[in-house]
């Protein structure tokens, strides 16, 4: 996975750009992309397509890619998947789709371009991930899996149900109950990054401990194609669905409605505190590598780290980060378009969840805070984690803790942190298991 892909991965937000006639459309498309024939591949686009992203912003991704990735160097294979999911499902009824996936290599990494293809020869979809090699889930040695079940369930609004897993210990009555908030872009239920499941480590973990789990895809990962990211912020993309997923809990009789706890990790954690202001069932929220600070200083301290790793930058970097700061500064002085791209995300997004001071608003929740820190992070930096001590530290319902070998899904490594670290199979530290049982315990 390229560098930066991984290393922006949990923290930004990722939106939708969103047989043989319909591969050879989709390889037409890529070949136009590839060409910078912008004009050309967006006419191949659908009007839902056309919706939800502008020519100009078609024409930013190639330049995107080669700035992080470089060039491209050959194609590593296609896969086709006639069936229709639910992030693919036309609300007109058209359900005759197919889903292209055409693995790309690039000097800097790999990527998957995934065309969805209708049959009126428009292209119905159009995503980029990261791609890489299937590596098999490794449990970690904390884990018993004796000790609990697994259950696939449903809940959440009637235009947004979102699937998800239960895990509830076996032979514990009435146990509490964590409910799993993601960090940015679309994430599926175990937050998977390379080979590594950081939330299914948690639910396994927790459950092997005696606490059910609660986990779920994000609303962006099952309908991204549905959603415009003009329209997107914080409340309907993250708070409304853990709002539902509380919901969902308080009508089931197997937990101890009295302690439904809310977990965040990155942006789920930074808008905890907006959970716990916004529901009057939870009992306690746990933050794990929270952002103290605004949005888009982080992302530009992540692209500085990531280039600082680097003997030297090109000079496309260069500009790429001169443009950067740029942008951003016109943000904060209120004068960046609210259309106009950082990083792929719409300046509306972090206008938006500007206006919440994560600080100041725990500062004002009285309920059980527990702070967690991985020493070794880049992405959610101890001048973060300073932050929170410093502000909170006084307050007696909050306890803060660093973990010094730990980065930013809390696994273990040496030295400095690097976003290679992601790709290789690792599991999140049973110490933060542990504090985590600890705390509930108590609270």
């Amino acid at each position: 996975m390229n560098k930066i892909v991984i290393g922006l991965l949990l923290l930004l937000p990722a939106f939708l750009f969103s047989q043989v006639k319909e591969k050879e459309l989709a390889g037409n498309f890529i070949q136009l992309l590839f060409a910078n024939r912008v004009s050309e591949a967006y006419q191949l686009f659908d009007s839902t397509v056309k919706s939800k992203i502008t020519e100009e912003q078609l024409g930013t991704i190639m330049p995107g890619i080669e700035k992080q990735f470089g060039k491209f160097i050959s194609g590593i294979d296609t896969v086709i998947n006639p069936s229709v999911n639910d992030s693919t499902r036309r609300a007109d009824g058209e359900n005759e789709l197919t889903t292209f996936d055409f693995g790309c290599k690039f000097e800097n990494g790999s990527l998957s371009f995934k065309i969805v293809v209708n049959n009126k020869q428009e292209i119905s979809g159009f995503w980029i991930t990261p791609k890489t090699d299937k590596v098999e889930y490794r449990i970690p040695e904390y884990v018993n899996i004796a000790k609990f079940k697994e259950l696939e369930v449903e809940f959440g609004l009637p235009e947004w149900r979102l699937k998800g897993t239960f895990t509830i210990p076996r032979r514990v009555e009435k146990p509490p109950v964590v409910i799993l908030v993601h960090g940015s872009g679309p994430n599926d239920r175990d937050e998977t990054i390379g080979p590594n499941k950081p939330f299914k480590d948690l639910a396994w973990g927790l459950a092997s401990k005696g606490i059910a789990v609660l986990r779920y895809d994000k609303r962006t990962k099952l309908y991204g194609s549905k959603m415009k990211p003009a329209d997107i912020n914080i409340q309907p993309e993250v708070i409304d669905d853990v709002l539902e997923a509380v919901n969902f809990l308080k009508a089931r009789d197997d937990i101890d409605k009295n302690k439904i706890i809310v977990l965040g990790h990155s942006l789920g954690a930074m808008v905890a505190p907006m959970i716990a202001s916004q529901s009057q069932t939870i009992c306690g929220i746990v933050m794990m590598a929270a952002p103290a600070r605004k949005l888009e200083d982080l992302v530009l301290e992540q692209m500085k780290y990531i280039y600082s790793l680097k003997e030297t930058i090109s000079d496309d970097e260069r500009n790429f980060l001169t443009d950067l700061q740029l942008n951003i500064d016109s943000l904060k002085n209120n004068t960046l378009p609210p259309s106009t791209p950082i990083i792929g995300i719409p300046a509306s997004y972090f206008y938006n969840l500007g206006k919440y001071d994560q600080v100041k608003v725990a500062k004002g929740v009285k309920l059980p805070i527990l702070i967690l820190q991985g020493e070794r992070d880049y992405q959610v930096t101890m001048e973060d984690f300073n932050i929170w001590r410093k502000k909170l530290s006084d307050h007696k319902n909050v306890k803060l803790k660093s973990y010094p070998k730990l980065n930013h899904l809390f696994m273990t490594g040496e030295g400095k942190a690097k976003p290679e670290e992601y790709n290789l199979p690792n599991s999140v530290e049973i110490e933060v298991i542990q504090d985590i049982v600890d705390w509930v315990r108590e609270i």
